[in-house]
Parts: structure tokens; C-alpha cells; sequence
């Protein structure tokens, strides 16, 4: 009886070790089946491939126009920015606070057409996030291209706040965006300001806020749009540069970019925070080296050089204020200013604004001047009253309302208090 037992564990170990191995071979059999299911046959059609390919771009980059009636709803640290190839305003995105404390955000982009006053609005599948407090800037290279960084975002309740630190082109002639991802960028930021230096976009400033204290930044980067790079320029400690700050003027001239203005919030210890609006104007003087080194003939591989170089505050100048920055006048080189507000935060619970509605212009070349201006109404039946310019009286009564155009009448102010 135990060697009939005997045999029988024998032979269920056999029946084991003979299904094992079976199973084994199965699943290699099945491996190897797997395998030549997955490599593609050598007589694939390609030409459908990029078929398939190209309509899955255009159905992400198909935009829709619009003609809309009247301007975008109402909307604060939205972009407007004047069109490199045409006559138009593009704006781009924004935020409203409604009255039971929700925050609203938008990423629509509208063009207006001043010529015909009117209003147009596209929409593309791929495209930035709802924003504000970003910047863009203007490009005619390619038939005309739109730079957009960063920016801000909140939930509803404003519960959760995000900074953005994406990258997008905007390209004029098909409407539609396009994500510049690049290793090396600026940190994500709201409140800063770029400018175009030729081929040569130029970021500085802005802040970024995690939730427990606002820090401002005062960096420096440079984006080659031929290169498609982004680079931060490192100044020496010995070297003046501006202060940190968000929300200023940043304009391009020949010879570099004016910076005038800002706000920031000084912090010390044991105290609140106060708001800090500032005053002050700088030159980031740029040129691009092309001399070559005596002992190399090699020419730089960095020609770009830049340098900070702070104005003297002129005899006159503006009332102090913030929330508020200069349009270029391209065509006079001024650098136009309207409005803002001033605030007075005497303790925590009180604070006192004085919004303003004046119109300055700076000068931009040069040591820098301020001069104020005014917009009059020309006379009727006047040939060529739209392009007369002369000096303007203290207290000249402006035109009736009755008439549409309005031309900007200047006034030297050099010895004038405010």
C-alpha cells in the first residue's frame, strides 16, 4: 500500500513539472505573438499617417471670428496692445470682481478696428488660460506676432490663487496660438512688464505671491525671437539697477527701454505691510557688440550688452501714483499717461483714494522731461484742425461735446507746480 502511494506522488509531480512547462511554452508563444502584432508592417500608409496628423493640429488650432456688438465685458489687468501690421487693438484676457465677492477670469482675445469702430472676437481650441496681470508685447516679424508670459488666476471665492509661468505666441496672420515651452524661463509672475528691443524681448519685474507674503522681484530676462531663448542678465553688485516692484511703465526707444513708476509693499517686522508707490525712472541702455576681439576673429557669441542707468527726477513731474501705466507715442517719442489713483492707507481701517483723470506725456529720449497735456476738440469747419497743434492755456475751456474728433494740445510745464 505505500508503494502504490509512493507512485502516485510520483506521478502527480510529473503531471506538475509537464503543465508548467506547457504553460511556459504558451507564454513565450504568446510574447512572441505579441510582438509581431506590434511591429508595423513595412507597407503602412504614411501619406494617411500625416494626413491624420495634420487634421488633428488644424482641429486644435481652428479659430472661429466673431463680429461682436460693443466692447469686451467690463474688465481690469486686461492687455491692450497696439497691432505690429495693421490698424487695430488686440486685448487679451482680464478679471472682474462682481459685487457678492466672485472673481471672474477670461482668456478671450478681441480685436478693435478704430477705423470702423468695431469690435472682433476669435476663439481657438488651443490657447492660454483665463489671466490677468499678464503682459504682452508686439512683434511685426512673420506677418505679426503677439508674445504673451504669465499672469494670474483664482478660484471663484478666491479661496486658491495661481501664478502662470507659460510662454505663447499669438500669430497674427492665422489667428491662432501656439505654447513656447522652453527649459530655461522666467518664474511664474503677475504685474511684470515686457518690451521689444528690436528682435529682442525684454521681461523685468512683476511679483509672485504663495499666500503668506507678496514677494516682488526686480530680475532682467531676455527672450531671442530668432533664437527662440530665453536668458536672465546678471548685473554686478557694484552696479545700480531698479528696486523691486510690479505694475510700472516700460517703453522701447532706439537706444534701450524707459522704466518709470511701480508698486511694491515694504515689510518689517512686527508691523503690517504698507504700499509703496514709486517715482522714479531708469534707462536700460542696450547694444549689440559686432567689433570683433583684436587677438580672435571670432566675434561674440553674447553681443548683446545692456545696463541700467538711473534718471535725474526733473523740476516737474506728476503727482505720485500707481495703477497706472504710459502708452508709446511712437511716431513723437513720448510716453503717454493717464489716470491712476494715490492712496493714503493711514491705519489698517482707513484708507483714503484720489483717482485722477490727467494726461501727461514723458519724453522719452534725452535726459527724459514731463509735459502735460490736454485733450482739445477742434473747431468746426477748421481745414485741418485734426492736425494743428499748439500750446495750451492754464484753464482754456475744452470743446463742445458735440463734436467726435479731439486732438492732443501740449503745453510746457518744465516750471509748473503741482
Amino acid at each position: 500500500m505505500g508503494y502504490d502511494k509512493k507512485n502516485t506522488n510520483k506521478a502527480a509531480t510529473k503531471a506538475a513539472k509537464k503543465q508548467k512547462a506547457e504553460a511556459k511554452v504558451a507564454k513565450k508563444e504568446k510574447k512572441k505573438s505579441k510582438k509581431t502584432v506590434d511591429v508595423a508592417p513595412e507597407d503602412e500608409d504614411l501619406e494617411a499617417i500625416l494626413d491624420k496628423i495634420k487634421r488633428e493640429w488644424e482641429d486644435a488650432h481652428k479659430v472661429t471670428e466673431e463680429l461682436v456688438e460693443g466692447p469686451p465685458s467690463r474688465r481690469a489687468n486686461a492687455t491692450l496692445t497696439p497691432c505690429p501690421s495693421g490698424n487695430y487693438l488686440w486685448c487679451i484676457g482680464g478679471e472682474f470682481f462682481s459685487d457678492d465677492g466672485k472673481a471672474y477670469f477670461y482668456n478671450d482675445v478681441y480685436r478693435y478696428n478704430p477705423d470702423k469702430d468695431e469690435w472682433r472676437k476669435f476663439v481657438s481650441p488651443t490657447c492660454p488660460g483665463p489671466r490677468s496681470a499678464h503682459a504682452v508685447v508686439a512683434s511685426p516679424a512673420g506677418g505679426g506676432k503677439l508674445f504673451l508670459f504669465g499672469g494670474e488666476f483664482s478660484s471663484l471665492y478666491q479661496n486658491t490663487f495661481h501664478h502662470y509661468r507659460d510662454f505663447w505666441c499669438f500669430d497674427i496672420s492665422t489667428h491662432s496660438w501656439d505654447r513656447l515651452d522652453t527649459k530655461i524661463r522666467p518664474s511664474a509672475r503677475s504685474g511684470h512688464r515686457m518690451a521689444m528691443w528690436k528682435h529682442y524681448i525684454v521681461l523685468f519685474g512683476g511679483f509672485y505671491d504663495p499666500g503668506f507674503r507678496t514677494q516682488y522681484l526686480n530680475d532682467t530676462w531676455v527672450f531671442d525671437t530668432q533664437e527662440y531663448k530665453w536668458r536672465q542678465i546678471e548685473f554686478k553688485d557694484t552696479n545700480r539697477k531698479p528696486s523691486t516692484r510690479s505694475g510700472f511703465s516700460f517703453l522701447s526707444t532706439p537706444e534701450g527701454i524707459v522704466l518709470h513708476g511701480g508698486y511694491c509693499k515694504e515689510y518689517t517686522k512686527g508691523k503690517r505691510p504698507v504700499g509703496v508707490m514709486l517715482d522714479d525712472t531708469w534707462f536700460l541702455r542696450m547694444s549689440i557688440e559686432t567689433s570683433q576681439s583684436p587677438s580672435s576673429s571670432k566675434v561674440s557669441s553674447d553681443p548683446l550688452v545692456l545696463k541700467w542707468e538711473k534718471r535725474k527726477k526733473p523740476s516737474f513731474t506728476p503727482h505720485i501714483r500707481s495703477g497706472c501705466t504710459m502708452a508709446l507715442w511712437a511716431a513723437k517719442g513720448i510716453g503717454v499717461l493717464f489716470g491712476g489713483v494715490t492712496d493714503d492707507e493711514r491705519d489698517e481701517e482707513s484708507l483714503e483714494s484720489v483717482f485722477w483723470n490727467d494726461l501727461y506725456g514723458y519724453q522719452l529720449v534725452g535726459n527724459g522731461r514731463w509735459q502735460s497735456m490736454t485733450l482739445k476738440k477742434p473747431k468746426k469747419g477748421v481745414r485741418g484742425a485734426k492736425r494743428k497743434t499748439s500750446a495750451v492755456q492754464q484753464g482754456e475751456p475744452e470743446g463742445s461735446d458735440e463734436d467726435d474728433d479731439a486732438v492732443i494740445k501740449t503745453r510746457d510745464t518744465k516750471n509748473t507746480e503741482v
